[in-house]
C-alpha cells in the first residue's frame, strides 16, 4: 500500500500541475494611463476609435472617435477594482454601473478585459497602451 502511494501521489502531483494553465500577469499599477481598444478582427475596418484614461483618482474617461461623421465623444466615468484587483466595474455620474470586466492580462503595453456581464451589451476587448498619455 505504500509503495502505491509512493508512486500514485507524486504521479498525480504531475498531472495537476502540467493541466494548470499560466494565468497571465496582472500588474495593476500599470492600469493608470491611456488606453486603446485594439481591432484584432482583420475582417473589420475600423472607422474610429475608443479610448479609456484611467486616473488614480479612480476616476475614467472613455472617448468615443467616430471618423464616418468626424464625431468625438467623451464619457467620464468612475471605477473601483476589486479587492483582489481582477475586477473593474465602471459607474457612470449617477453612479449606474455601466461596464465591467474581468482583468485576463495587464502589463505596460498591453491589457485584456473579459467581459463579467455577458448580457449588458458589452463585449471583450484587448487594449493596448496609447503613446499620448
Amino acid at each position: 500500500m505504500k509503495r502505491n502511494c509512493r508512486i500514485l501521489l507524486p504521479a498525480i502531483i504531475i498531472v495537476v500541475l502540467s493541466s494548470c494553465k499560466k494565468d497571465e500577469k496582472i500588474a495593476i499599477d500599470n492600469l493608470i494611463g491611456k488606453w486603446t481598444v485594439a481591432n484584432d478582427d482583420p475582417k473589420m475596418a475600423v472607422d474610429g476609435s475608443v479610448t479609456y484614461k484611467f486616473s488614480s483618482d479612480m476616476t475614467c474617461i472613455k472617448n468615443i472617435y467616430d471618423a464616418l461623421s468626424n464625431r468625438d465623444t467623451t464619457i467620464y466615468r468612475t471605477y473601483v477594482l476589486s479587492n483582489d484587483k481582477t475586477l473593474v466595474t465602471l459607474y457612470d455620474e449617477r453612479k449606474i454601473y455601466t461596464e465591467q470586466y474581468l482583468i485576463k492580462k495587464l502589463n505596460t503595453k498591453e491589457m485584456k478585459w473579459e467581459n463579467a456581464s455577458p448580457n449588458d451589451g458589452n463585449e471583450d476587448k484587448r487594449l493596448v497602451r496609447s503613446n499620448d498619455q
